[in-house]
């Protein structure tokens, strides 16, 4: 027997989305008051990301993610740029004299001001804040460029637009590329009648339900990992009205194609989803999470 229609349509549903855009909304006005530590206010950018921007959050989620990302300098990959390219890269830009620690600590000291230093946390990637109703990872980031092109004007200069900031505790870079991640799943969920986000709820409330029975941990699949997953999947195996046979069929197919992992991409397009970095799943885990999905929706 398998999951009801109904309990899958409910698992489909999205969770609340006024709260957490309030809350962004809050911190944004604390880091852009007169009273913000934050130098060059007027060039921060502040967006929601992860499941709340990619509408993906279901029933019960907390965390809310942040990216609070200065575009006053920037970070930038120039590797793929031919020697006159660099040449003319390093002769436009200066280097930066506001770093990414100092506007860190600048984030730091503003949220602890306007929310009490009790309720600011510094945990390794992100800065969480602790709210009545909602727990809020805030991410102080610099624009990321990944340059392919450089030319004297701007209209000869092409990069891929992400974010770049580092770990507390060994000072390990992270790139990644939310906005990208936000464009390719809204294009997916357009080519596949609008059933893409509704089945990501659907795998992250399995997700819920394994941990609960201790089948998993919460370190096995992070939500970010469920929907690269799901974004493997070919658009054909979406457009399924009925949501048991949807999700049957993807998971027959999940389990067909563990072998070809290592060419799966992440949703952003930009980054292979299996490796070794922190931004990366590990084999393991997703066979462990794909062998109790089988499991859970065989027994119910």
């Amino acid at each position: 027997m398998t999951i009801p229609i109904k309990k899958l349509d409910h698992w489909s549903q999205k969770g609340a989305t006024q709260a957490p855009k309030n809350l962004r909304e809050k911190i944004e006005k604390v880091l852009t008051a007169n009273g913000s530590k934050i130098k060059r206010k007027n060039q921060l950018d502040i967006y929601l990301q992860g499941s709340y921007r990619n509408n993906t959050n279901i029933f019960g989620s907390s965390d809310v993610d942040i990216v609070v990302q200065s575009n006053a300098t920037f970070f930038s990959n120039i590797s793929k740029l031919e020697a006159y390219e660099r040449k003319i890269y390093n002769q436009t830009f200066d280097e930066a004299t506001y770093t990414w620690r100092y506007f860190k600590n600048d984030v730091i000291e503003t949220l602890q001001y306007a929310f009490g230093s009790s309720n600011v946390e510094i945990g390794n990637k992100s800065i969480k804040i602790f709210t009545e109703d909602y727990e809020a990872d805030v991410i102080p980031c610099f624009e990321y460029r990944n340059y392919l092109s450089f030319g004297n004007s701007e209209e000869d200069r092409e990069y891929i637009p992400g974010i770049k900031f580092f770990t507390t505790d060994k000072g390990e870079g992270i790139i990644n590329y939310p906005k990208k991640h936000y464009v390719f799943g809204v294009d997916k969920n357009e080519r596949t009648n609008n059933y893409y986000k509704p089945t990501i709820r659907i795998f992250k409330n399995i997700k819920k339900q394994l941990i609960k029975q201790k089948r998993i941990t919460k370190k096995v699949v992070s939500s970010y990992f469920i929907e690269s997953l799901l974004y493997n999947v070919p658009d054909r195996y979406f457009c399924i009205d009925n949501a048991s046979n949807r999700v049957a069929d993807i998971l027959n197919w999940l389990t067909k194609n563990q072998d070809s992992f290592s060419a799966f991409i992440c949703q952003n397009e930009q980054i292979n989803l299996f490796g070794s970095s922190q931004e990366q799943w590990n084999e393991e885990d997703a066979d462990k999470f794909i062998f109790e999905i089988n499991k859970f929706w065989n027994e119910w």
